[in-house]
């Protein structure tokens, strides 16, 4: 079964991969035949249900850079679940963090990821104070927001080539960079032009998180954990998602609009000193090599330096370095360039197009909510204030929670029991099966928020459909993420910034088409269409789980000719 775990085997396919050891499987089978035995009233005293290769698996496998190499399992398994990508035996690798060091880590960056989605959020809030006090035209801060979806498309591709030249680090720094010097603009707005620049320094900022933080967070944890791990990043997407723009509302209604620009420099200022004193570089280079397990299959094994196990401890001031150039010369542009290029080759990828598109349409119905609630709640019968439309942004949070439990943590132990079904066996669509539930609900939300606003039902109407929406946003945000990074586990940034380029292009055509679309068609029968176009592409969720693993092995040679362009082979 570990041969799907081997990309050089000709069984292998992208997605399909084994998560459960052999002696496991065994075992689970004989403890069934072992219940039913007892059930059926047969002696079994003399029967032999244990199986010796499940003893001898080190069930909890835990690095410890002062154990022998000799008594290090060649096949590294916590509870018969196999370690993916496995670990090496060098201190220095990210996966063999101590529990602390992983948690400073992991909490940076997901500090990273909200303040990135807020700043990017709070933009669009306070337009009633920035057209009191620059006379800057809705129409040209709708705009904006266009400029903005360009701007994180475009950077986060460019971005791309920075983690394999140069680490990790960089692109974060230079992402709170340009927040900061956004955020300072934005202070400063006087003409449609700081509106322009600051948005697009903004746009730079959340680029750089997009698809560099989910490949972070696969250096220091392991495949049969990312339902998990993911979560917790979507949520804190979502929670600068919305509480940016509640904020921003509060900040400008007791100020002004100015107070949202310096508060996120200061903010900027902030975080920049905690990424260059505290985030480490979780790039580790590995070469890929292969060995024969127990089971005589072969397995991918990560090596560097004969497992690295007689590697030194990398000092402080490498483990913070802002650049980790392997090769500072004459070739760096070249290979910039050529990474760059090689960075579009996935695009075509069925998974890729599918995650895109989900990740998407969460971005344009973001844009009508919240233009919305602009054009509709201010005027009556509504007359709602700043802080009245900053609060509706609590139900899509709680909702957000709701969701991300949901396709998230539950995919995992779903993920697990269709594999001990299925010989250990997992399949990248398992977790597509969640995407029809999502859904039916995104699109009531959708119905009650704009039937809510259209017949000026009470307000639990509308409340509940937000809360609804925000499920959705986070439930197809963690299906698409996981989705690819379960089907192409090794080109997991290459994917992603496809993904972040689709998704953002799509959010860009939907803000330039929302206003007159709302304008011409009215906010009811817009959302109707919305909520039918949802449940459409959420439902396309069905012809992947019957044929993607079919449309995947098309993308093998693809997949494995990346793979091998990038390592320089």
């Amino acid at each position: 079964m570990e041969v799907y775990t081997d990309i050089n085997n000709p069984e292998y396919i992208p997605g399909t991969y084994s998560i459960y050891t052999s002696a496991i499987i065994q075992q689970r089978h004989n403890q069934t035949i072992q219940k039913k035995r007892r059930k059926n009233n047969i002696n079994i005293k003399n029967s032999n249900f244990e199986d010796q290769r499940y003893l001898s698996i080190n069930r909890n496998y835990k690095y410890d850079s002062k154990k022998p190499l000799n008594s290090i399992p060649l096949l590294k398994t916590r509870y018969g679940v196999i370690l993916l990508p496995q670990p090496t035996n060098s201190i220095n690798d990210p996966k063999n963090w101590s529990i602390l060091r992983k948690s400073i880590h992991f909490l940076i960056l997901m500090l990273i990821t909200s303040f990135t989605a807020a700043v990017s959020n709070d933009a669009s809030a306070p337009q009633d104070s920035i057209n009191e006090l620059t006379n800057i035209s809705y129409d040209a801060l709708n705009n904006s927001a266009g400029l903005l979806f360009i701007s994180i498309a475009l950077s986060s591709w460019l971005y791309g080539p920075l983690y394999s030249l140069c680490g990790c680090r960089i692109t974060y720094i230079l992402g709170i960079f340009f927040s900061l010097i956004g955020s300072i603009i934005y202070g400063k707005i006087k003409t449609t032009g700081f509106v322009f620049g600051s948005q697009i320094l903004i746009g730079f900022a959340q680029g750089s998180t997009e698809a560099q933080i989910q490949l972070s967070l696969s250096s220091i944890f392991y495949r049969h954990q990312f339902g998990s791990v993911i979560t917790i990043y979507i949520l804190s997407f979502s929670m600068g998602t919305y509480i940016g723009p509640l904020l921003a509302n509060y900040i400008s209604s007791s100020k002004d609009f100015r107070w949202v620009g310096w508060s996120g420099a200061i903010s900027s200022g902030i975080i920049l000193v905690i990424v260059l004193l505290f985030l480490e570089e979780d790039k580790f280079k590995t070469t890929t090599t292969t060995h024969n397990n127990n089971d005589n299959h072969l397995i991918d094994v990560k090596s560097n330096e004969s497992l690295g196990y007689s590697d030194e401890k990398w000092t402080i001031r490498k483990r913070l370095t802002i650049l980790k150039i392997q090769d500072l010369n004459s070739n760096f542009i070249k290979q910039y360039f050529k990474l760059l290029k090689f960075n579009l080759n996935c695009f075509w990828f069925p998974p890729v197009l599918f995650s895109g598109l989900i990740w998407g349409l969460q971005d344009a119905i973001l844009t009508f909510y919240l233009t919305t609630e602009d054009t509709e709640l201010y005027d009556p019968p509504f007359n709602y204030g700043d802080d009245k439309v900053a609060l509706m942004n609590i139900p899509c949070l709680i909702g957000s929670i709701i969701g991300c439990i949901y396709a998230g943590s539950l995919t995992d132990y779903f993920i697990l029991w269709m594999a001990r079904k299925n010989n250990g066996i997992v399949e990248s669509e398992y977790r597509l099966y969640f995407a029809f539930l999502s859904g039916i609900i995104g699109s009531v939300g959708l119905l009650m928020f704009a039937i809510g606003i259209s017949k000026n039902l009470n307000w639990r109407v509308y409340y509940i459909g937000l809360g609804l929406i925000g499920y959705l946003f986070s439930s197809a945000g963690n299906i698409a993420m996981l989705y690819i990074i379960d089907t192409y586990d090794q080109l997991i940034l290459e994917c992603l910034i496809a993904v972040s380029v689709i998704n953002n292009l799509i959010g860009c055509i939907f803000t330039f088409a929302c206003s007159p679309w709302l304008n011409k068609s009215g906010t009811q029968n817009t959302y109707i269409v919305l909520a039918v176009l949802n449940l459409f592409i959420m439902f396309l969720a069905a012809p992947y789980i019957k044929w993607g693993k079919t449309w995947r092995k098309w993308t093998k040679n693809y997949y494995l000719q990346m793979i091998k362009v990038r390592e320089g082979d």
